[in-house]
This record gives C-alpha cells, structure tokens and sequence, in this order.
C-alpha cells in the first residue's frame, strides 16, 4: 500500500534511478540486506516513506545489478574454450553468415574442470551448423566471451543491454557435441513454427518480415532498409509487440467473452459479466505475450494491463494515475533493470501524456481524440527519444495517425488469426495471411515514400540530461489547458534540447576523434567549421560498421556533413562502410589509396588549411605502384606542437621511406599506430623520429591477430609515449593547438563509467 500512491513510486523510480549512475556495485549479500532492512522500515516506519522508499530502489537495483554480474562469463575465462550444455531459447536466426542463437545454460567445463553459468549465452555457428529448434538441448564446445561491446557517444551500448536481458556470455561455437531434439512442445517452439509458416507461405521480403514481427515478435527477417524507413517515419514501435496490441488483444478477447455472455446468459451467475470479461481479457494478454517470446519488454507491458485486470477481478476501484503508479512499483519490483531499456520510458510517459492531456477530453470524437494523442505523443516523448536515438521524424505524428490504426486494427487480428487457425485449418489461414500480406504492402508502400520525403528524419548531437529534463518540463507547460496563460513559454525549455551547444575548437586547433570500430580505423577530425573522416571501419555479414557505428558517432558529434572523406586504401577493416557513409554524410571531397571506382587518388604533396589546420598527405607519391598495405594514405593534421600523425596500416618499410622525405617534419605529438600496432610496423627508428606523446591503438578486444605485438608496445613504452587503444578506452578523443600541443584527452569509457561496463586489458599492460 505505501509504495502505490504517485509520490511513492516515483521515490523507488529515483533510488533506482540513482543506482544506475554507478561505477561500481556493493556485493549481492549486502544489497539484499539492505532490501530486507528498507522493506521493514517501509512496515514500521510510515513517516519515512519517500526516504526509505528511494532507498529501496537503491537496494533492489543493487541486488538485480550484483546479481548479473555474478553470473557474468568470468573475465579471467575470456575466450576460453568451454564445453557447454543448454536449452535453446527464443527463435534461432540464419542470416547471410551464421546462425545466431540463445543458450540457457545448465552447465560448463573448462579443461574438464566445472564453471557456475546462469543467465543466457548469446552464440553464433558460422560455417554449416546443425539445424536448431527452440526447445532443444545441446552439448557445444563454445570459445565463450564476458559480453562486449563498441563504446562511442550515440550509438548502441550492447554490454547495458546484455546487463538488462541478462545475457551472461556471448561466443562462437566450434563444434557440436551433442544434439537432444525437444521431447515436448514448447512455446517458443509453437513461435518459431508460425513464423516458419509465414515465411514459407508468402516467400521473403519486407511485408513477411513485418508480419513475422507482429504475431510472434520474431524481427529478426526486418532488414537494415527496413528499419531506416521505419525511423523515418516515427513508426518502429509498431512493429514492437507493443502494449497497445497486447492490450488490443484483451480487448478482442473481452468483447469476445460479453458478445458469448449475451448468446448463454447463464454464465453471469458464476461470475459478474465485468470480471469474466477482465478474466478473458487477462488470459488472452498472457497468451499472446507467450507468443511474443515473453521478453522483459513484453513482460512489462502485460505487468501494466494486468494490473489494471487484476483491479477489476479484486472488485477494487482504481484511478487510471494510480493504476499506473501501481504498475510503475510492480514493474520495479520484478526487475529495476527494466530502466536501461527506452521502452520502460516511452512506455510509461507515453501513458502518462495521455492521462495528463487526454482525460478531460475523452468525450471528444474518436477521431479528434485520436489525432490528438498522436500529437501529445510527439511532444510528450520527443525529449526522451532524443536523448535515447539522437534523432526524431518530422513526419511521424502524421506516419502514425494513418500506420498506428492500419496496423492495430487491420494486419494484427488478421496475422493473428492466420497463425491461430495455420494449424486446424491451413486453407482459410492462407488467405487470411495473403490478405495481411496485402493490407500490410500497401501501407508499407506509403511510409516508404514518406521516409523518402525531404527532412523526413532528422539528427541532434546528443543531449545533455539537464536539457532533457528541462524539455520535458517545457512539454508539460505547452500540455496545458488552453486556458492556462503563458504555455507558450514552455517552448523556451525545449530550446537547450533543440538547438544543443557542440562543443568545437577555436580557430587555428582541432579534435580528433578514434572512433571505437573494433578491429579497423575510423578517425574524425573536426576544425572550427569543417570535418574530415579517415576510415569507415569494417563491413561484416550483418551490415557495416560505419552504418551502425561510425555514423551516429559522427551525428553525436554535431557532424551532419562531411567536407572531406579519405580511404586510406581499400582493406575491409579501413573501408567496408564507405558506401553507407558515402550515402549518409554526403562527403565535399573523397580521397582513396590503392585503384578504386571512387575518390581522387591520395598523393604524397597535397596540402590544404581548414580554419587555420593545415592538412597534408604524406604517402603515397604519385604514381607510387600497388602494394596493398603499403599504398595506404599517411595523413598528418596541424602544426607546431599539436600535430596528429595517422598512419594507416603501412609497414616499416614505407616508414623508413618517410622517415628519409620528411626528416624533422615527421614529428606528431599523437600517432594512430601504423597497422593496429603489428610486428611488420611501428619501427624503432620510427618511432624516434615521430617521437609521440600519445601513441593510439586501434584494436579489437582479443582480436585474432593479437594486435598490438607485444614488442610494439614496450618499444612505445620505451620511447616514453603514452598508451591508449579504443578497445580499452572506448572513443578516444584529443584536442591539439599548434602552440600548447595536446589540450586534453578524454576516453569514453571512463568518461561515463557504469556498472555494467566489462573489464577489458589495455594494450599498454601487453610486452
């Protein structure tokens, strides 16, 4: 009872909130004290309930944080071999390169020796692998990795959502050593069968893909095209097995169970008609979130209906503010992790908009009502989508009020419909399902030529928390009564998230930004007004780099065009992405090393000035023949005592070559290590001659090469050179002026410390 009321729950809200702040996590066994000693006090101490309820937050997300990480792959394990036995779980995905699947795990072996496991192991099978079916048990030999990912401002945090999902491993299978089918049927088996059907029945393709989303959650087939255009458009939440449809769902079936309580009246004696309905309506919810995987979103989203059915069922009254306040605490209480997912926030402000706007209006005509709620929504969320994506859609109040009833009250009942009867009556559910497939293309072709519209999409640099909360605030006062004076001046807040201050170099100085791409090269250097890209990172089965890293980075960054874009030779760790970046950021100029269809060929001489920053190519000189590595780009920005030396991949031959042409004018006070730091570079008398006070590794963590060489690094480490490497620091960003040389160094990963962050080595700890 303390914990419903709306101050009570925003105070749990806070202390969880709080926790997540964190750079480090109190033992398991301490937090749960702490939860034991908070709940009492909750009991015996009523005075005390704000302060003791944030508290409980702070103790609960402790022991769910503590907890995850106890069950975290050990670091001291990383890419061991592992003999491992598990449940697959989940819908197993083939794609292009690899089946890709989830393994709930029952026990490990590494050397014969038993390791504790728990949580879900995220793996992939390259090559040809056995044919997985939700359900079964397999025994693997797996090189298995603490969960890690690419850490750049604005882009996908992997290892904060592998904290949520609790996913506890990720790794490569080697081989199959045991194969159990399933003995039973279970759900995600019934998913995966439906989703198979839907394939098979309508063939590949964007619509099937869509309509595999929608009725089992599987949204693996939606491709990267697919996802641009429902960006665009404001519309990916649709394709979410969201809580409106979740709730449409029990909807139907209420109004199902009252149209069969009129035709048998005699079944309102059991029970009154309200609470059979609201028993109908629960049941069919639970159902169809079984059938949509029953992930942490997803349970979420039923915990707020059922609360509100539950209500009903009890014979109690509830107020819709305390209904959601009620599903805030249940929510929180199951898993505080939820909020390190956007869904929590879009979800339950999303709610609480249309509570605070739309209650006193629900007399309005339905489609008055609804396109207001489209509007509330915009505004409303606009300031926690920015802060979450960096970006928002100019068309997508308008995408929603014609895709969100399209897709609620048209493809969901008839995809549902056909998966229902696939099975008994696989005639009718064909037709059924090509209809879908039907109502679904049409609509798609609509938000694609939407998406294609001028300013459909649009990018901020990212935002600073004050400036969310201050929208936010601004949101409220514009959602106010019309009566109310001076809502306008609510629009005043919703400037410092609208018009953010980027934080550039004066004239004469510049940053260079080591974007963390993993094993590859993609530098950034920003002057006063201009921008230049050295390198996209590298392309793999799944899309590029460049597309999923390297350009929101950029966009994080302020950089919405690029003047310049140089491929320093044409490697798929240097240049994969080009195309995407090529299509995203429309470079002014592309140079490239090595032959290529695209870009001016880079030669040794070239020269220009950016806002007082002098560029040069160093390598190649022109005519200079192919040698692969050793045609790649050398680049040196600046002047003086701020100069950045990038050297691509090209090897101590090239490096004696430049160490003869350019003498003294060699010299950098930050070197990108030439070829990720590899024994065939980064010589003795390069370095000398270089003389760096920053040297940066770009490197993958653990990567196959074992880059950099352990010789490499005590040679810098001799030379007196400070040692960064993006694995370890994540974005590594410099800024450099002529006079004073290197102003200040900031790494990413210890610039935003949290808890869920995985141990990695630094190059500098290797030699």
């Amino acid at each position: 009872r303390p914990l419903l009321a709306p101050p009570h729950a925003l105070a749990l809200l806070a202390g969880v909130l709080w926790v997540q702040t964190w750079s480090a996590l109190p033992p398991f066994a301490v937090a749960v004290v702490a939860v034991g000693l908070a709940s009492i006090g909750l009991a015996l101490a009523p005075r005390w309930r704000l302060p003791l309820s944030v508290a409980l937050g702070v103790a609960l997300a402790a022991a769910h944080g503590a907890r995850a990480l106890e069950a975290r792959w050990p670091a001291a394990l990383d890419g061991a071999d592992v003999a491992v036995t598990g449940t697959v779980v989940g819908i197993p995905m083939r794609d292009r390169t690899a089946l890709r699947f989830e393994l709930a795990p029952h026990s490990a072996t590494v050397a014969g020796d038993p390791v504790p496991v728990g949580g879900r192991w995220r793996l992939a099978w390259y090559g040809r692998p056995v044919a997985l079916r939700p359900g079964d048990t397999v025994s693997l030999a797996v090189r298995a990795r603490v969960p890690r990912g690419l850490a750049n401002p604005g882009t996908f945090d992997f290892e904060r959502y592998a904290a949520e999902r609790r996913i506890t491993a990720t790794g490569q299978v080697r081989r199959l050593l045991a194969h159990e089918p399933a003995a039973r049927a279970t759900v995600d088996a019934a998913r995966a069968r439906i989703s198979r059907w839907i394939r098979e029945e309508r063939g590949p393709g964007t619509t099937t893909a869509l309509l595999q989303a929608l009725a089992v959650g599987d949204q693996a087939p939606v491709e990267e095209h697919a996802w641009w255009v429902l960006r665009a458009t404001g519309t990916t939440h649709l394709v979410a097995i969201s809580g409106f449809h979740i709730g449409l769902v029990g909807g139907f079936a209420a109004l199902a169970a009252g149209l069969l309580l009129r035709a048998f009246p005699g079944l309102g004696l059991v029970r009154p008609r309200r609470q059979l309905q609201a028993l109908a309506a629960l049941v069919a919810a639970f159902g169809y979130s079984l059938l949509a995987g029953m992930s942490i979103p997803v349970q979420r989203t039923l915990v707020m209906i059922a609360v509100v059915l539950v209500a009903v069922l009890l014979r109690r009254s509830i107020g819709p503010w305390s209904a959601l306040s009620l599903a805030m605490v249940a929510v929180l209480l199951i898993d505080p992790l939820a909020v390190l997912n956007p869904g929590f926030w879009l979800s339950f402000l999303g709610v609480a908009w249309l509570l605070h706007c739309l209650g006193a209006r629900s007399r309005e005509a339905w489609l008055a009502s609804f396109g207001r709620a489209q509007a509330v929504a915009a505004l409303g969320l606009l300031p926690v989508t920015l802060y979450f994506f960096q970006q928002g859609s100019v068309v997508g109040p308008l995408a929603n009020l014609v895709a969100a009833p399209w897709i609620s009250f048209v493809s969901v009942p008839l995809v549902l419909a056909a998966s229902a009867l696939s099975g008994a009556a696989p005639g009718p559910a064909a037709a059924l399902l090509a209809l879908a497939d039907r109502v679904t293309a049409l609509l798609w072709a609509l938000l694609e030529r939407m998406a294609a519209w001028p300013g459909s999409e649009w990018h901020l640099p990212e935002p600073d928390p004050l400036a969310v909360l201050l929208a936010l605030a601004g949101a409220a006062i514009l959602l106010l009564p019309r009566a109310v004076p001076g809502r306008a001046l609510g629009a005043l807040l919703l400037l410092p998230l609208l018009l953010p201050r980027v934080d550039r170099p004066p004239e004469g100085s510049f940053d260079a930004r080591v974007v963390d791409v993993g094993q590859g090269l993609a530098v950034l250097v920003t002057t006063r007004r201009h921008a230049l890209l050295v390198d996209t990172g590298a392309a793999h089965g799944r899309g590029s780099i460049a597309a999923r890293v390297v350009v929101p980075t950029l966009r994080a960054a302020g950089v919405e065009r690029l003047d310049g874009l140089i491929v320093t030779h044409l490697d798929n760790d240097h240049a994969g992405g080009v195309a995407d970046v090529i299509a995203e950021l429309s470079p002014g100029i592309v140079w490239r090393g090595g032959r290529a269809a695209f870009g001016t060929a880079c030669a040794a001489g070239d020269a220009w000035r950016w806002d007082g920053v002098a560029f040069r190519i160093l390598h190649p000189p022109r005519h200079f023949p192919e040698l692969g590595n050793d045609s790649a780009c050398v680049i040196q920005v600046g002047e003086g005592a701020g100069r950045l030396l990038i050297a691509s991949d090209i090897g101590d031959a090239v490096e004696a070559m430049l160490i003869r042409r350019e003498g003294e004018a060699l010299r950098s006070a930050v070197l990108i290590v030439p070829h990720h730091g590899s024994r065939s570079s980064s010589s003795t008398a390069f370095i000398r001659r270089v003389q760096p006070e920053l040297a940066v590794f770009t490197v993958g963590h653990r990567n196959r090469f074992s880059h950099p060489a352990p010789e490499v690094v005590r040679r810098y480490r001799l030379a007196g050179a400070m040692m960064l490497d993006s694995a370890a620091s994540g974005q590594i960003r410099v800024r450099l002026d002529p006079t004073r040389g290197i102003v200040r160094v900031v790494e990413w990963r210890r610039q935003r410390p949290r808890w869920w962050q995985a141990p990695v080595e630094p190059a500098s700890a290797r030699g």
